[in-house]
């Protein structure tokens, strides 16, 4: 389905979503075909963000112009996605009726063009250095190592009990791996393939984080610690005490402030706290209420980070981890991140839902004034269930009138309106009165002043 041309236009040119001067809000949700989507990468190349639907055992592609899905295949048991820029390549996990695997994915048609028979494969991290992707196979206690250029498969690291997450030191070419039953982090020397390193975190080692700017590997420990390894000298330096945790679900990182950024699980509950990496002190937490952050992304395009949060909703970080920017209500256990710098925006998978939803990732503007013609249209919540709270302030004289229309441009609901400020309630139903489906809808109120909300169920 396409929008009409002239809402399609004036869509590709709003500012708001829920209010003026707004930076994030929920630009568009696309169905994926499934739920579960549990790994988004962009591919750079080719302007596309590439996901996977466990459930459903599915790969797609989006376009990063339109915000549609332009390719789909089967893959049972995906898992976890790299992508590796200099092949035009992404690298995808799963496990088949026969055993796991690692699937090859062409860059230029998005279809899978070999298989990679790899037991226990679980997690693919791509080094740009010496162009080989790298496989935690969690069965087996091995990490594998492929040739990206040939799609070969040339040798297998033994490291600790169930690899499962790896980070790059892009600076002293290192390799980071967690191994989650065994309490430990292997150090691999991406030189050799060799294992140079093994230290005893102590907890379970669930995400971690390397700060390029303080050479330093930062990992769950025991006893509410956070570890922190320095990439020189391969020991742990810093155990950093933290209230309360149960371990570290997520971490991201600004380079330029050198602060690391980390998802603590507290009960039903956690918190993000903001870690100078220089000092290795605290500096914020942001208490997350009844929800925990499951994944974590900074932005270098906005200088915010973003937190998918179980079970609904994403947060906006200041940079610095010092205020909440926004808190947007979002989707079934949001899960994943990817960004499309080029286009300002943040890709967000859920667990619980088919859709991928579009964040605007933009710096807060404050708004320029409007010809006397046009109004100020907001919606909140967005997105939103059961209503939606609509107002407007229409400068011209007279009457005018509410639109709603579907993603297909059908006009679907409307409503006299009257000028100056107003408000109207809608609450999901078409003229008929029938509920209508979850799904983009645009908003015009008066002389072409319009807004684009998601409408959840």
């Amino acid at each position: 389905m396409k929008l009409r041309p002239s809402l399609l236009a004036t869509i590709a040119a709003l500012c708001i979503a829920a209010g003026a001067g707004r930076a994030q809000y929920v630009e568009d949700s696309i169905d994926v075909g499934g739920a579960w989507v549990g790994s988004l990468v962009y591919n750079s190349r080719a302007d596309v963000i590439y996901g996977e639907s466990e459930s459903q055992g599915l790969l797609f592609a989006i376009s990063c112009g339109s915000n549609r899905v332009i390719a789909t295949q089967q893959l049972s048991g995906a898992l976890e996605l790299a992508y590796d820029s200099t092949d035009n390549k992404a690298w995808c996990s799963y496990y088949g009726s026969a055993q796991e695997s690692l699937a090859v994915i062409d860059g230029a048609t998005h279809s899978v063009i070999k298989r990679i028979e790899m037991p226990g494969a679980t997690i693919p991290v791509w080094d740009r250095v010496s162009d080989r992707v790298y496989v935690s196979c969690q069965n087996s206690a091995r990490v594998a190592v492929v040739d990206a250029k040939t799609d070969s498969l040339l040798t297998y690291i033994p490291v600790g009990a169930t690899p499962m997450k790896m980070y790059l030191n892009s600076l002293r070419r290192k390799l980071y791996v967690q191994n989650y039953d065994g309490f430990t982090v292997s150090i691999i020397d991406l030189g050799t393939n060799q294992v140079i390193k093994a230290l005893v975190v102590g907890g379970t080692p669930n995400a971690g984080y390397y700060c390029r700017k303080a050479d330093k590997f930062y990992s769950a420990g025991k006893d509410n610690q956070c570890v922190v390894i320095s990439g020189l000298t391969d020991t742990i330096v810093r155990r950093i005490s933290m209230p309360g945790i149960d371990g570290m679900l997520s971490a991201t990182g600004n380079e330029q402030a050198g602060i690391v950024f980390t998802g603590m699980l507290e009960g039903n509950s956690g918190y993000i706290a903001a870690i100078d990496a220089e000092a290795d002190t605290v500096l914020h937490i942001h208490y997350l209420g009844h929800a925990c952050a499951q994944g974590l992304l900074y932005s270098p395009k906005s200088s915010y980070v973003y937190s998918a949060n179980y079970p609904n909703s994403v947060d906006v970080l200041a940079g610095d981890g010092s205020r909440v920017i926004e808190e947007l209500p979002l989707g079934d256990a949001p899960f994943v991140l990817a960004s499309a710098p080029s286009h300002d925006r943040v890709y967000v998978g859920n667990l619980g839902t088919s859709c991928v939803y579009v964040l605007r990732d933009n710096e807060a503007v404050s708004a320029s004034p409007r010809p006397e013609s046009c109004g100020v249209l907001s919606a909140t919540p967005n997105p939103f269930t059961r209503t939606l709270s609509v107002v407007w302030n229409i400068l011209t004289k007279g009457s005018d009138v509410a639109r709603v229309y579907a993603q297909d441009g059908g006009l679907v609901r409307q409503t006299r309106i009257p000028h100056g400020v107003s408000r109207w309630v809608w609450d999901g139903l078409d003229d008929s009165g029938a509920t209508l489906p979850p799904g983009v809808y645009v908003l015009e109120a008066g002389p072409g002043v319009r807004a684009k909300v998601v409408k959840l169920k």
